[in-house]
């Protein structure tokens, strides 16, 4: 008997079919019931595979992995303001927290008996499912829109991806994509529930290592927000918690978007109920983002991002792309963690719910660290260019000892 039941979120009917990456009464989108009664942690796995018990996965024994999950938490130095923790998931496999969701779809996608998996993406996700295709022996395809820069894409050519560039944005191309992957059978890993529900399930396993190393709940946690699924899933895991009865306070979500790209920041501020509202928001002319890997106009999953930051208590906020770089550099500096532009969206949120108070120093703050900054030099080099001094190797010594005085 499976630990997990597999249900429609729109018309509630089960779903039988382990295939299937929507609803097939009515094409809604897929959830996950598990046996709560069932769960204990399996110590076979030191990684995100521990929790299988709360993971959509048929056969632990035949999982196939690069060992994704159990990132650091670290303590920061930088933040005397309060207990600011540092969940490093730049040390996933392919140096983000994406390895935690593809592993999922990808060990699903084999145990169904599909060759070939398919994302839209042109950063983070695509790497993750040309490595972890390559790792359990799946073809890869990544589809984007064009005109990523080379040296952000060339790592999916080195895993072998066969790499769609397409005209249009990636919102209307996700969608497009989607369509056409259910309609044909073809088997879609992209990170949102209305590509592949398995994915959805894979950023729980943060809440519950953050749980076990902090040993509580934290009280705030601030996430990135591209497509929203990961801070919904994060939510999610401290709901599975809950309901397990080992924690008795939930914590509150902070969502960080781009300052042109800030639906759900409006959706909450303005008190919006249905996606219907937020649709209506219009991005159609929003500026270019350093920001790509969270520039969505609406996010797939923005729904599910929105109802846990309300549920939660939390907040969004919203970052301008020179901000999120300065913090970037900051960050790196007094951390030691090399990030990408993206992710510094993250101190820079920080930096600002302690200015105004809203952070108080008794609190804890756990701080997602999601994408390491090495895939990201071409961006730097050009926003924030190379400091060095040129000196004749006479003056080595004085310069040497000048530095440390």
């Amino acid at each position: 008997m499976s630990h997990f039941e597999i249900f429609c979120l729109r018309c509630g009917q089960r779903e039988t079919n382990p295939a299937a990456l929507s609803c097939s009464h009515c094409h809604g989108p897929l959830g996950f019931r598990y046996d709560y009664a069932q769960v204990q942690w399996d110590a076979r796995f030191p990684n995100m595979w521990r929790y299988w018990p709360l993971l959509p996965i048929s056969d632990p024994d035949k999982l196939i992995t690069l060992d994704e999950g159990q990132t650091p938490l670290l303590r920061s130095r930088a933040y005397a303001q309060a207990q600011v923790y540092l969940k490093d998931e730049t040390r996933n496999p392919t140096g983000s927290h994406k390895d935690r969701p593809l592993s999922l779809a990808l060990n699903h996608a084999r145990s169904i008996g599909a060759t070939t998996s398919f994302v839209v993406s042109a950063g983070s996700t695509g790497i993750s499912n040309a490595a972890l295709a390559a790792r359990v022996g799946l073809r890869s395809v990544t589809i984007m829109s064009k005109g990523a820069p080379a040296a952000r894409i060339y790592p999916l050519f080195a895993f072998g991806s066969q790499i769609l560039e397409v005209d249009g944005d990636i919102d209307r191309l996700i969608a497009q994509v989607i369509q056409i992957c259910h309609n044909q059978g073809l088997y879609l890993s992209s990170t949102s529930r209305d590509s592949n529900p398995y994915q959805s399930e894979g950023c729980k396993t943060i809440a519950y290592e953050l749980f076990e190393q902090l040993g509580r709940v934290p009280d705030w946690i601030i996430v990135p927000v591209g497509g929203g699924g990961t801070l919904a899933a994060i939510w999610r895991g401290f709901l599975d918690l809950q309901a397990l009865g080992q924690i008795g306070t939930l914590p509150k979500m902070v969502g960080v978007q781009p300052r042109d790209y800030n639906a759900l920041e409006v959706a909450l501020n303005r008190g919006m109920e249905s996606w219907d509202e937020v649709l209506a928001l219009d991005y159609a002319d929003a500026p270019p983002s350093l920001l790509v890997k969270l520039a969505h106009g609406h996010p797939p999953d923005g729904m599910e991002a929105l109802e846990a930051v309300r549920a939660s208590g939390g907040l969004f906020l919203s970052v301008p792309d020179e901000e999120a770089l300065d913090a970037q550099l900051s960050f790196s500096r007094n951390e030691g963690l090399y990030i990408e532009p993206s992710t510094g969206v993250v101190p820079a949120a920080l930096n600002r719910l302690l200015a105004e108070g809203r952070i108080q120093p008794q609190e804890t703050v756990v701080a997602l660290v999601c994408g390491g900054g090495f895939r990201e030099n071409f961006v730097m080099l050009e926003k924030r260019p190379l400091q060095t001094r040129s000196i004749p190797a006479s003056a080595l010594a004085q310069t040497l000892l000048g530095i440390t005085q």
